[in-house]
């Protein structure tokens, strides 16, 4: 029970950040010429917690009666909870002939958090030991991942452009210096609950390994890796599609690494547990919760997959003036993602305004409404505004996801 209020804990310290990679600064742009720009997201989802849920169990405040039967009512066997984040910039070149190679660099700093955790193992954390009485509670299995990795990327941009139609492609390749890590992975529990429900024995053992997880150097390099992106689009008078995969690759974390193994059978005590009650890093000593139930020791060397993604998109013009109908899927390679289906419509507005809606169901949540404004001022400067998870500012005790992005670039 301890890995849960850690792992919930360590998940909401993080600088957060964007969910589904749909926009790619540099691939997501053929304007031709001279740019540079920089950008930042954050997003936070869940499948069973409201935004409510996971900002109250961060800021300690409380949870409610009625918070934690709307979040019981809808947990499934397997319940997943998924941050992620970056801010960046970039600078890239694509140049006025079809003949040209372009260009492009770009450097972020990007985080990512998932856990996955079982349905009797949440009820338990919210309700206590009293609803199991004389039953076997399934408390497992318990998975959590936590990278943060800088990112140095290059690559080349090639147009193409026809007489009604036009081809884009990208291809980068990055280094990538990992700053932290920790993943966690505990096989199912063997629990029992006494009759009357005063108290649970659960016998727990797994695995957790780090990367100088205490640590506070920014730019410390623990672990080196490479990843991968690639772009293929094209854009005609009434159909078009994108086809993009975006950082697939691997960190091998060498440095300030430590191995721990839990093996011990913990009991819990009493009918209200109420591991929410107080804010956690207040009241959580994680050293001495490790040292009752994990041996600790130097680590190996370990490897980490980067969670990149894949994205499939289509769409089809509506009339002549740029209205679109758009479709598409999203698939992160990452611990329980859910493949994100979305469908949206853009349509430019006066005064060099832009507005992009969308529907979605998967990732991390469940439903999900989002929305983008964009505004040129002039030739020279684009900004880019919106969320993939508008429903968790507008109805946070209901929503299960919130996320932001800004981008800003320059063209010369």
């Amino acid at each position: 029970m301890s890995v849960l209020r850690i792992s919930i804990a360590l998940m909401t310290l993080l600088p957060l950040g964007a969910h589904a990679q749909f926009v790619h600064e540099v691939y997501d742009d053929t304007t031709r010429g001279y740019a540079i720009g920089v950008f930042g997201r954050y997003q936070m989802a869940s499948n069973a917690m409201s935004v409510s849920m996971l900002n109250a169990i961060y800021t300690g405040s409380d949870l409610s009666r009625e918070m934690r039967d709307a979040t019981s009512a809808r947990l499934d066997e397997r319940n997943r909870i998924g941050l992620d984040g970056d801010v960046g910039l970039f600078v890239r070149h694509l140049p006025d002939s079809a003949k040209g190679l372009g260009w492009f660099l770009r450097i972020a700093d990007r985080y990512h958090a998932d856990a996955s955790v079982s349905q009797d193992l949440l009820n338990l954390a919210m309700f206590g030991n009293r609803q199991f009485a004389g039953e076997t509670a399934n408390l497992g299995p318990i998975d959590f991942n936590y990278l943060q990795y800088k990112q140095y990327e290059v690559g080349i941009l090639k147009l193409w452009q026809g007489q009604r139609t036009q081809m884009f492609f990208g291809l980068g390749l990055s280094l990538l210096t990992g700053n932290q890590a920790a993943t966690a992975d505990i096989p199912e529990p063997t629990p029992f609950t006494q009759a009357d429900g005063e108290y649970l024995d659960a016998e727990v053992h797994g695995t957790l390994r780090t990367s100088s997880i205490a640590s506070t150097q920014y730019f410390a390099a623990n672990g080196w890796g490479f990843s991968a992106s690639a772009h293929l689009g094209m854009k005609g008078d009434r159909f078009g599609w994108t086809i993009q995969l975006d950082d697939l690759g691997l960190l091998s974390w060498s440095q300030r690494l430590r191995h721990h193994d839990i093996d011990t059978v913990a009991r819990f005590e009493g009918p209200d547990i109420d591991l929410f009650a107080t804010n956690p890093f207040a009241s959580v000593n994680f050293d001495t919760i490790a040292a009752r139930v994990v041996t600790s020791r130097d680590g190996d060397s370990f490897i980490t997959a980067v969670p990149g993604s894949v994205r499939l998109e289509g769409y089809y013009g509506l009339n002549s003036k740029g209205w679109k109908l758009y479709l598409g899927v999203h698939q992160r390679f990452a611990s329980d993602y859910f493949p994100l289906i979305y469908l949206g419509t853009s349509a430019p507005l006066p005064k060099q305004f832009f507005i992009d809606g969308r529907f979605a169901y998967g990732g991390y949540g469940s439903w999900n409404i989002g929305l983008e404004l964009r505004k040129k001022f002039g030739k020279h400067v684009a900004l880019r505004l919106g969320s993939y998870n508008l429903e968790g500012y507008l109805m946070p005790g209901v929503a299960t996801g919130q996320s932001a992005y800004l981008g800003v670039t320059g063209y010369f």
